[in-house]
């Protein structure tokens, strides 16, 4: 993989404060990183759905709803994606709060940016990483730290969820998995059903269908579920 092809990693910055996101996206992107700049709830758990996110700023008092909120809604379908709480809620209830949600750190306004970017900075030191980064099965390959993939050298985009398919299949290469172990790992359980599931899988095999190794990458098992095939 060349350098060309790897992405920054993608900030959702969701916020009401105007002023405080216009800095923290200047900041961020000074330093190289894309930032999405947003201020209302429900547009956050979208993004996250269709897009892949790899961290979020999120203040609590949002104009659509509470920040808790976002942080409910994307655990349950996400609970690697690093949320970092920057808010003016300094009492310790709305902190433990938080964290009992599922929010991986906590600062209180007003806070010196610098400050965030360490702590930004800090979640993404500790993610967890796949120790083989890349990923090549043929015509098809995954760059697992960028979150790219590859169908015969293009790169096709995939939403959030598609992506944690293919990443699910890539992982148990040529053992087939049932629509309860992939719904159970990718969106929680009773997360979705096979209906949505095939939904998904159909959109996936639309997308590399262009490529004619790829298209035989996807087999279904009839009554069971899924399997990626090795493409030699």
């Amino acid at each position: 993989m060349t350098e060309k092809n790897i992405k920054p990693k993608t900030i959702l910055v969701v916020m009401n404060d105007k002023p405080r996101s216009l800095e923290i996206r200047k900041t961020f992107k000074d330093l190289g990183y894309e930032v999405i700049s947003i201020s209302e709830a429900q547009e956050a758990v979208d993004i996250c759905i269709k897009s892949i996110i790899d961290l979020i700023i999120l203040d609590l008092n949002l104009p659509d709803s509470d920040g808790m909120y976002v942080i409910d809604a994307i655990r349950k379908f996400n609970n690697e994606l690093p949320i970092i709480v920057a808010t003016g809620r300094s009492n310790i209830e709305s902190k433990i709060f938080a964290f009992d949600a599922g929010a991986n750190d906590y600062i209180v306004k007003p806070y010196n940016i610098l400050e965030l970017v360490a702590r930004v900075k800090n979640q993404f030191r500790y993610l967890k990483v796949d120790d083989r980064h890349i990923f090549k099965n043929g015509n098809f390959l995954i760059d697992f730290d960028a979150k790219n993939v590859f169908v015969n050298g293009v790169e096709v985009h995939f939403t959030n969820f598609e992506y944690k398919i293919i990443v699910l299949l890539a992982n148990n290469i040529d053992k087939s998995l049932s629509h309860e172990y992939i719904i159970n790992h990718v969106w929680g359980e009773g997360g979705q059903d096979a209906g949505g599931l095939r939904v998904f899988m159909a959109g996936i095999r639309k997308k590399i269908s262009k490529d004619t190794s790829s298209s035989k990458l996807i087999r279904t098992e009839i009554g069971t579920g899924y399997r990626m095939n090795s493409i030699k």
